[in-house]
């Protein structure tokens, strides 16, 4: 039976909720407790912790994009909101899929990419062209940190300490994207990390593509 789009959106929830807490749980158990002399991780493991966390629901971020294609392209409709109005009929999953896929194994799912795919599948590319147009800084932050997280490479690392010159305005030393995403964003309110701030931002543009 296949599956439901509140069931994906839900999902998608929840993976952000559970990230939340293992980055939260790197951070204190990073902060020595009386009467414990030294905490038990240390910066390297906290970051690559954090990190991990940010990685889990980048990659849930991906399946949910594809599964919600594959959904709406079979006619289902989300809990709440219009239904979606196709161009085509792909008689099965597997046909939607390799629609989605454009042909390849795997589809992309760079931001250019989805809206492109999304003009072509739907009308006006809705859902979502427009979740993608609205929020196109952060999906661009979101992939260029994932980028130097997964690429052990120069072209990632420079596109990722610019992306801190422009937030923080500096470049503090020994920056890792764990402890970039477990800075505090300037001027949030209240007081939020990049992390919580991704995080809350992503799942903003879940529930506008699945609205719920």
């Amino acid at each position: 039976m296949a599956r439901r789009l509140a069931t994906v959106i839900a999902e998608f929830s929840e993976t952000v909720r559970e990230s939340k807490m293992l980055a939260a749980d790197a951070q204190l158990w990073s902060v020595p407790i009386p009467p414990a002399t030294a905490p038990m991780l240390k910066p390297k493991r906290r970051d690559a912790l954090t990190e991990l966390a940010f990685f889990r629901v980048f990659g849930a971020w991906e399946a949910f994009l594809e599964e919600t294609f594959i959904l709406y392209l079979r006619g289902q409709q989300a809990p709440r909101g219009r239904a979606v109005q196709r161009y085509g009929f792909p008689p099965s999953e597997d046909a939607a899929h390799e629609w989605v896929a454009e042909g390849h194994g795997y589809a992309s799912w760079a931001s250019d990419k989805v809206k492109v795919r999304a003009k072509r599948l739907f009308k006006n590319g809705r859902p979502f062209e427009p979740a993608f147009t609205s929020h196109h800084n952060l999906l661009n932050q979101l992939t260029t940190v994932r980028n130097a997280i997964a690429h052990n490479s120069a072209h990632a690392r420079d596109r990722f300490e610019a992306l801190v010159r422009n937030e923080l305005g500096t470049l503090p030393p020994n920056t890792t994207p764990g402890s970039f995403l477990l800075t505090l964003k300037p001027r949030s309110s209240p007081p939020v990390s990049f992390m919580e701030f991704y995080f809350e931002e992503i799942k903003k543009v879940a529930d506008q593509i699945v609205p719920n």
